[in-house]
């Protein structure tokens, strides 16, 4: 059976770097062995240029990607000593201008959103209760009043 382009088979998302670098020096070393193999548009140089570059590509991310971990570890121990710093600056700030000053209040990075919220006035509620009636004068009455 003749597999297509498009057989997802054989795409390079199956394989993880290591593998195609593995299976890649692997085709290497036998057609270096055998070089009587032949590939219609490909010639063993055309394939060890292309398996070098992207050896030497997975070689420098490698790289890159230590000198990466080095720099993230050193960052992450600055960190809890920059957060105290943080805090120690934040309270003297306050201390120094005011818990209500505008130059305090840039630092209150901190606060959830609504603590900086104004303030609603409740909905008015809607009761299905009958209105109360209301209070007549005595002048206004027509009635007289019995007072028990």
């Amino acid at each position: 059976m003749k597999k297509t382009k498009n057989d997802p088979s054989e795409t390079h998302k199956n394989y993880s770097h290591g593998e195609i670098g593995v299976e890649t020096r692997a085709i290497l070393k036998l057609w270096q062995a055998n070089r009587q193999f032949r590939m219609r548009e490909t010639q063993f140089e055309d394939y060890e240029k292309v398996g070098a570059a992207y050896a030497d590509l997975f070689e420098k991310i490698d790289t890159r990607s230590r000198e990466l971990t080095k720099m993230r570890k050193e960052r992450d121990k600055l960190a809890p000593k920059l957060v105290a710093l943080n805090t120690r600056a934040r309270s003297g700030m306050r201390g120094y201008f005011g818990a209500k000053s505008p130059e305090f209040a840039q630092f209150r990075t901190r606060q959830s959103h609504k603590a900086a919220r104004k303030t609603r006035k409740p909905a008015a509620v809607k009761t299905e209760l009958p209105p109360e009636p209301a209070v007549r004068s005595d002048a206004d009455s027509s009635q007289p009043s019995t007072i028990n």
